[in-house]
């Protein structure tokens, strides 16, 4: 999604909602904005235009954080604890966050960060501030985050030399006893969505000690596709569409069994117990510096790769959808020649039924008795 800016001379009711004036220019990185105008623009005559982004300057005493378009949860709650730490760092005297988008609640409510531009920002008030802070463009890290992800967090921190041992929670009074099991199977993506057979497993096992809920996502592909197996379980289903719903019914869990998806990130906000099982991702990324949340570790080995791989999602190479692994690719060559560049995650959504149903090997691989057995030993069963 590119950076951009536009002009509107008329209204369009389709954009009603951000509250756009007209004659004056904006800046975005919203798609539906994007799109929307695109389709328009020959209708009403509006003026929209890729912007290049610019390079911060060095020395700027205030500064506008520009965040990539599209994150996840995940992803927000890690950029606003790295913004956080600047904030109280007193680095600039002044800094504003822009493209927040639907995670504006989470930036203000829970991080005190209010100076907040979540869909669009006007010419006059970027012109209020010295210079730029393109993530993606200043924090190499922070490039190639669908292949190589990495701790959002840290790298902000290494970027403006802040102690990396320091670390932002909301610790809350918990209960010394769990009388319910709260267990977050989905993600955005299969690859780091727990496989069907390990979660009808643990729900088997867990509903003869706990009450178990399970939370899911019904504006989900992925969460419909567990669903549809899990609907003879005796669970309840937890489903908060709403991300501030989902943010604050997390607060108020026991103890959760995660996978990579943004849920985890919000309970060790919330400084909440549970378990990880890792799957692409590095736990050592994803549990940096906090120990409430145990990783049960992925230890699938290949030619073609080593779990955790890295990757967030799958990808197309050669007209084909999967991983490193189902494509019989070797991960070491890609990174070493730099081919990237030449994957593409275009109509990946339509192979997510295929591989919810058969997942890719580090997942298939997991032992779901040791599992089992790692959570009756956290529990003290």
């Amino acid at each position: 999604m590119p950076f951009f800016s536009f002009t509107l001379n008329d209204n369009i009711n389709l954009l009603n909602y951000f509250n756009i004036k007209t004659n004056q220019t904006y800046y975005s990185k919203n798609t539906y904005i994007w799109k929307t105008i695109n389709k328009e623009k020959n209708k009403h005559n509006f003026l929209i235009n890729r912007e290049k982004r610019q390079k911060f300057e060095k020395g700027a005493n205030t500064v506008l954080f520009c965040l990539p378009p599209s994150i996840g949860l995940g992803d927000a709650v890690e950029y606003a604890k790295g913004i956080k730490f600047i904030f109280e760092k007193n680095i600039f005297l002044k800094i504003g966050i822009a493209f927040t988008d639907s995670y504006s609640f989470l930036f203000q409510k829970y991080f005190n960060l209010n100076v907040i531009y979540p869909y669009i920002i006007s010419e006059d008030e970027i012109n209020q501030y010295d210079s730029f802070f393109h993530f993606t463009l200043e924090i190499e890290a922070l490039k190639n985050q669908k292949y190589i992800r990495s701790n959002i967090e840290i790298e902000i921190k290494k970027y403006f030399n802040i102690n990396d041992n320091e670390n932002f929670i909301l610790d809350l009074n918990k209960k010394s006893r769990v009388n319910k099991i709260s267990i977050f199977p989905i993600s955005n993506s299969p690859i780091r969505t727990m496989p069907i057979f390990i979660l009808k497993n643990l729900i088997f096992y867990l509903q003869k000690f706990y009450e178990i809920e399970i939370y899911l996502d019904r504006n989900s592909q992925i969460s419909n596709l567990l669903l549809n197996d899990i609907t003879d379980q005796n669970v309840f289903i937890v489903d908060k569409t709403n991300k501030e719903e989902l943010v604050k019914s997390i607060k108020n869990i026991e103890y959760g069994i995660f996978m990579d998806s943004g849920p985890l990130h919000i309970a060790k906000l919330f400084n909440k117990k549970g378990i990880l099982i890792e799957s692409t991702v590095s736990s050592e990324n994803l549990l940096y510096n906090y120990s409430n949340i145990k990783p049960i570790l992925n230890n699938f080995s290949s030619s073609y790769c080593d779990a955790p791989c890295g990757l967030t999602d799958l990808f197309n190479y050669n007209k084909k959808t999967g991983c490193y692994n189902t494509l019989k690719i070797n991960k070491k060559n890609i990174i070493k020649d730099n081919l990237l560049s030449f994957f593409s995650r275009r109509g990946v959504k339509n192979n997510y039924p295929f591989f919810i149903e058969k997942p890719v090997p580090c997942l298939k691989s997991l032992n779901v008795q040791n599992i089992i057995n790692y959570i009756r030993r956290d529990l003290s069963l």
